[in-house]
């Protein structure tokens, strides 16, 4: 299942972008399993980390790409 950015909640597109910049220890471990569910993020042995679909969903919505 491909997950477009309007199909997340605020939270999770914010989340998402805190997670592209590195670390979030704010993040609270129902909104990590829920990105994880969704495909976007991934658990690490340092805690959930933002995974190669995740970096590009946010990449490219800063980018102004259009999904195709």
């Amino acid at each position: 299942m491909k997950v477009a950015w309007g199909d997340l909640t605020e939270e999770e597109q914010t989340a998402l972008k805190r997670l592209n910049r590195g670390p979030y220890p704010a993040l609270s471990k129902a909104l990590a399993e829920r990105l994880v569910l969704l495909g976007l993020a991934e658990e690490r042995p340092l805690g959930t980390g933002i995974n190669r679909v995740g970096r590009e969903l946010v990449i490219n919505t800063l980018l102004g790409v259009r999904p195709e």
